[in-house]
């Protein structure tokens, strides 16, 4: 349940949660049947242990969609369509065009779905009407967009927009970089990953002294930060993008000692004591990230 990953949006109007579980329940997750690609729907937080499709705690909400998807590997795909087309060739003595292409493969495709074995994925999130923000756990802006498209759904209308900050990012993270020092309370890591303006050139650096002259020549040549890996409050490592997207969230050891302490007897208790001190922390750095850039903007 620790986010890996943070994806923020904040809420324009704050929805009305009495009712959450019946309206999530509209959009519950159903298997995927034989000829189903992908089923999207709520589940519970708490996995096999809890039957709610939400779970709040000292003020935060926690929500859960799971995503199953069937596996047909694309080297299986492409070989039977060399097949088919193959066969066409033999047969009729005809070349087969680009759109019947597709519909051979298209077909192929719904021949081998009742067979095609299936993988399933949790993405949560949670929404914290104090902080008026909703927290995605997704490694993209899409995944996170479809998270909040089936909330949408599920409570008939929902506002809320990507975070943005007042000063732009990437300019301020090169800052820091040529700077050798990030404002406190946060300390820069030990990876970047560097842009060129002009041609796109992308250089990445992982386990590296940022402070090495190559890193501020890669700066003098007008190149800039895309990622930077952070630490805030010797309490959370992390990757910020240009985008305000963070990923690799790490919370220290300290932390997740202080969480196995408070950890009850069952699995509804562990989550409770995890989920606390998870959003409790968060809420603390996300508002530390966003004076860091000047605070957040207001486009929405």
């Amino acid at each position: 349940m620790w986010f890996k990953n943070l994806r923020l949006f904040r809420l324009s109007e704050q929805p009305e949660l009495d009712q959450l579980d019946l309206q999530l329940e509209q959009k519950s997750f159903e298997p995927c049947g034989k000829l189903d690609l992908q089923r999207y729907g709520w589940s519970s937080p708490l996995g096999r242990n809890g039957k709610m499709l939400s779970h709040s705690n000292g003020g935060a909400t926690m929500i859960c969609a799971k995503r199953q998807e069937k596996i047909l590997p694309g080297a299986a795909i492409n070989e039977a369509l060399e097949n088919k087309i193959f066969q066409i060739k033999e047969d009729e003595g005809r070349p087969v065009g680009r759109k019947e292409k597709q519909g051979l493969k298209d077909e192929l495709i719904f021949s081998m779905l009742p067979q095609a074995l299936s993988k399933s994925s949790m993405e949560y999130a949670y929404l914290k009407p104090a902080d008026g923000l909703i927290y995605v756990n997704a490694s993209s802006s899409k995944k996170a967009e479809d998270l909040l498209t089936l909330l949408r759904e599920s409570l008939g209308s929902l506002k809320a927009v990507p975070v943005g900050t007042h000063h732009p990012i990437a300019p301020t993270l090169s800052q820091w970089l040529r700077e050798g020092q990030a404002v406190s309370p946060f300390a820069l890591g030990d990876q970047v990953e560097l842009r060129a303006s002009k041609d796109e050139r992308v250089i990445r650096m992982r386990n590296q002294d940022l402070s090495a002259d190559e890193v501020q020549q890669h700066l003098d040549t007008g190149m800039h930060v895309r990622r930077l890996a952070l630490n805030w409050n010797e309490k959370i490592d992390f990757v910020l993008d240009d985008e305000c997207g963070i990923k690799s969230l790490k919370f220290s050891d300290l932390l997740m000692e202080q969480a196995a302490d408070q950890q009850g007897d069952d699995a509804a208790a562990v989550f409770d004591a995890d989920f606390a001190l998870m959003h409790g922390e968060l809420s603390q750095f996300v508002s530390d990230l966003l004076a860091a850039f000047g605070g957040e903007s207001e486009l929405y």
